[in-house]
């Protein structure tokens, strides 16, 4: 199984670097999700902004909901190619402890995006379950916490 077979295609909404924190923020409100991928003026990858970066980056420092997306995006953004595999995408989640993936093609354009919940809706083997539980468990420990 790889990137292409699990990854979420429609509903993957991304935003262009010039957006501000307001913008960002009403998007993942009205979308319901808590990641947004940044794209620069070609469309290509250039970061992602999570719910937590808009708490910990804006809220938490008091700067202004027009402070540019850019200054608060995750950086760097790490993606994935469509062939890249499960065991691969499980293994970058738990190195980087990330919860979201966004796939990208040759040229850094926006595929498609793999979530926690994506790995979880494959688990179909006891292995897979298990792999999954360790997912989960390295990129929910709080640093410093076990």
């Amino acid at each position: 199984m790889n990137a292409s077979d699990i990854m979420t295609r429609h509903q993957v909404w991304a935003c262009p670097e010039t957006s501000d924190a307001q913008e960002v923020a009403a998007m993942m409100r009205d979308h319901n999700v808590g990641a947004i991928p940044v794209l620069d003026h070609m469309g290509r990858l250039e970061g992602i902004v999570t719910d937590r970066d808009l708490c910990c980056k804006l809220i938490a420092e008091g700067r202004p909901m027009d402070t540019p997306i850019y200054e608060l995006m995750s950086e760097p953004a790490y993606s994935v190619s469509p062939a890249t595999s499960l065991l691969e995408i499980e293994s970058m989640m738990r190195r980087f402890r990330i919860r979201r993936l966004p796939v990208v093609d040759e040229a850094q354009a926006l595929m498609g995006f793999i979530s926690i919940s994506d790995i979880a809706a494959h688990c179909d083997t006891i292995e897979a379950e298990h792999d999954f539980v360790g997912v989960m468990e390295t990129v929910s420990v709080v640093a410093g916490r076990h």
